[in-house]
């Protein structure tokens, strides 16, 4: 199953808390990788700083919450599960003309 992820920065903390915790982000990055069963199409920083997105397929929960959790004291983050629009147009048109026949 694919998602995208959208994370944000947690808030608080002094301006030294934070690079402190900025720094001990960096640090964890530059030695983690994803669990085995994650594909991560993409991974984007927004150019405010403030956070990024990620494209990721991944049909083990447990194991997309095992690597997000890793990241909790430093992200909030919103998961949606999404389909291809080629994926997902047919199942519209199924529906639009189910829909369709009670109208």
């Amino acid at each position: 199953m694919k998602f995208v992820l959208s994370y944000t920065l947690r808030a608080g903390g002094s301006v030294e808390e934070r690079v402190t915790a900025g720094e001990a982000a960096q640090k964890l990055l530059a030695n983690w990788a994803p669990s085995d069963t994650a594909t991560i199409h993409q991974w984007l920083q927004r150019c405010d700083g403030n956070g990024g997105f990620a494209v990721v397929e991944n049909d083990d929960q447990a194991d997309l919450f095992r690597d997000l959790a890793v990241w909790a004291p430093w992200l909030d983050f919103e998961v949606v599960p999404v389909l291809d629009i080629a994926d997902a147009t047919p199942i519209t048109q199924e529906a639009l003309q189910k829909v369709r026949s009670v109208l």
